[in-house]
Order: structure tokens, then C-alpha cells, then sequence
């Protein structure tokens, strides 16, 4: 299974956050920041590490 199949789906995590900015369109909660690609490939080009903030919506 590829890297990218490991990785958790933030569309499904209670920390994401859709924001009104254009150019920082999403948003961690969890971790604290704002990002213009999906949080969990930015975290995972940061510090080569998957999300281990993943909470499941309920």
C-alpha cells in the first residue's frame, strides 16, 4: 500500500476547517495552521511524519 493510501482523510477529521481566505482554503485546528493544500500532505512534507492528530467526525 502506498503512502498515500496511509494517509487519514481530512474531509473525514473534526479538526478540519474550510475557511474564507482563497489563498489559505484549509485549516487545522488540531494543529494550528492554515494551508492552501489539504493539512495532511502539508503536515507530511513538513516533518516526513502522517497526521497523528486524526479524529473521526462523529
Amino acid at each position: 500500500m502506498s503512502e498515500e493510501k496511509k494517509r487519514p482523510d481530512c474531509f473525514r477529521c473534526r479538526y478540519l476547517k474550510i475557511t474564507y481566505d482563497p489563498s489559505h482554503p484549509y485549516e487545522c485546528r488540531a494543529l494550528g495552521f492554515r494551508s492552501k493544500i489539504i493539512p495532511n500532505l502539508e503536515a507530511f512534507r513538513a516533518s516526513g511524519i502522517t497526521c497523528q492528530m486524526f479524529a473521526a467526525k462523529r
